[in-house]
């Protein structure tokens, strides 16, 4: 959310970037300060400086947070609300001209359930979201037994209710299941997200070595960029998911009581998608992105063997594999073919910082390791040093440095580490998320749970990157041949 008020505050001032003071900390001068207090007041203004210094406080940019994915956000936050905004406006006209025909028919509907039709033409105005369908078996049966009363109506499930449900459900509440199924996962929170629908992309502009020179009355060029840049492939990835709504109408029941909701803020489909497919896509796509290694499937019919999770991309830590196989000589290959000792490793990683190029020695930049990685330097650091306290907790800042262990998850058991910026670190998405495709359709007494997307991660420039790959003897390296959820 306050990556959100930042791109605001940005636009709004006209500003790329805040002043910073000596420490490299974000500052508000006068003039900015008084243009916020007028337009948002005194209580905004304070928060704001508040938040802003607790958000930059683990070396983190605030510059960062203006990306194409953030503002892409905002934007379809702005036409969301202009559109309900106008369709506000509409219906305010409508129901001054219909004002007595529409109170009689509110009148009626609220001493009855509701009906699928009640449902699409009433509500508040103040309430625009999804409301369930009472008139269906499913929605009562939920009702009845949440208010323990005996169901008396018909108790089979009819799926094509359910799929007509499913389809209102996702046309009002398209955005947010957008972001679940493209959201920010642990990993991809530190790279810079591109918007895009190429199958494959590549950096566009490369950096320049330098510009100052002696003045001289001749044009006398200097600057050559140097322009290696690295290819990153776009996959194309789905969700099929049958489910059987009879057997997991006792945890959707289970849910309600357990959260103390209404039922009617929970209707089966969203409990389908946010409780049952999410959270373990979660999962998946983080391992994916990390450790994935893409293998073209060889399924020709409906009913064929599905592929592995881990199948669908090749994640970072599989790039940078084969980088290495390659023989990539731009990439800085940090501590090249040792083997990290306990006994040696707060030393290692220090040699390992100094190894990264002058020119991003002054960046903040985050160390993306194993977690267990990080564990043990953290044990073997407080072994050398027992009399230091740790107040920064989990996150382990290398000392006489700006860079920040980042342990991520999808990269345990990898034995791998890597320093690069985040703009160099990138996730690709759909330049469009209406191409995102989310749908449901019948089969007999199951129902059948579908969505498509492209999605892909990897980096910008080859000379950007300094990694660690464990020596392939080492015992530290994952296997070429893994398994789905491995």
């Amino acid at each position: 959310m306050f990556a959100k008020v930042l791109n605001v505050v940005l636009a709004f001032l006209g500003i790329s970037a805040f002043a910073k003071d000596e420490n490299g900390k974000s500052v508000l001068l006068d003039a900015q300060q008084e243009m916020l207090k007028n337009k948002y007041g005194d209580l905004f203004l304070t928060n704001f400086m508040k938040d802003l210094q607790e958000f930059e406080k683990d070396g983190q940019a605030a510059e960062s947070v203006v990306t194409s994915q953030t503002q892409q956000e905002l934007e379809a936050e702005r036409s969301k609300n202009a559109k309900e905004l106008a369709d506000l406006r509409k219906q305010l006209d409508e129901l001054r001209q219909l004002a007595n025909a529409q109170k009689q028919a509110i009148d009626k509907m609220a001493k009855e359930p509701a009906s699928e039709q009640a449902d699409e033409t009433t509500g508040s105005m103040e309430d625009k979201k999804f409301r369930i369908d009472m008139s269906l078996a499913h929605n009562q049966a939920i009702v009845a037994a949440f208010k323990g009363a005996a169901y008396s109506g018909n108790s089979t499930i009819e799926t094509t209710e359910l799929q007509k449900e499913f389809g209102k459900y996702v046309s009002g509440e398209r955005m947010e299941i957008m972001k679940r199924l493209t959201g920010v996962t642990e990993s991809t929170a530190y790279m810079t997200t591109v918007m895009t629908d190429k199958t494959e992309v590549r950096a566009q502009q490369a950096y320049i070595d330098s510009v100052l020179q002696q003045f001289v009355p001749k044009w006398t060029p200097k600057g050559k960029s140097t322009f290696r840049p690295l290819t990153i492939k776009n996959y194309k990835h789905k969700i099929n998911v049958p489910i059987t709504p009879a057997d997991i109408m006792e945890d959707v029941l289970g849910y309600l009581y357990d959260e103390n909701l209404k039922p009617e803020d929970m209707p089966i489909v969203k409990y389908i998608l946010f409780q049952l497919i999410f959270p373990k896509l979660d999962e998946e796509r983080e391992q994916a992105l990390a450790i994935g290694k893409f293998k073209e499937t060889e399924a020709t019919k409906d009913g064929d063997a599905a592929t592995a999770a881990l199948d669908t991309m090749d994640g970072y830590v599989t790039q940078l594999k084969a980088l290495k196989k390659g023989n990539n000589q731009e990439i800085t290959w940090l501590l090249d073919g040792e083997t990290l000792n306990d006994e040696t490793l707060v030393e290692q990683i220090d040699r390992a910082v100094n190894e990264v190029a002058p020119l991003y020695k002054k960046k903040t930049m985050f160390i993306h390791a194993d977690p267990s990685l990080v564990t043990r330097y953290g044990k073997a650091y407080r072994k050398k040093y027992p009399w230091l306290k740790n107040e920064d907790g989990e996150k382990i800042k290398v000392d006489f440095s700006r860079f920040t262990f980042a342990p991520l998850e999808g990269m345990r058991g990898t034995g791998v580490f890597f320093i690069t910026p985040k703009e160099n670190f990138r996730h690709l998405l759909s330049k469009n998320p209406q191409n995102t495709k989310v749908w449901m359709q019948t089969d007999n007494y199951d129902v059948k749970v579908f969505a498509e997307w492209w999605e892909a991660c990897g980096f910008w420039l080859a000379e950007a990157i300094f990694a660690y790959l464990p020596p392939v003897d080492g015992g530290s390296s994952v296997s070429e041949n893994h398994e789905d959820g491995v």
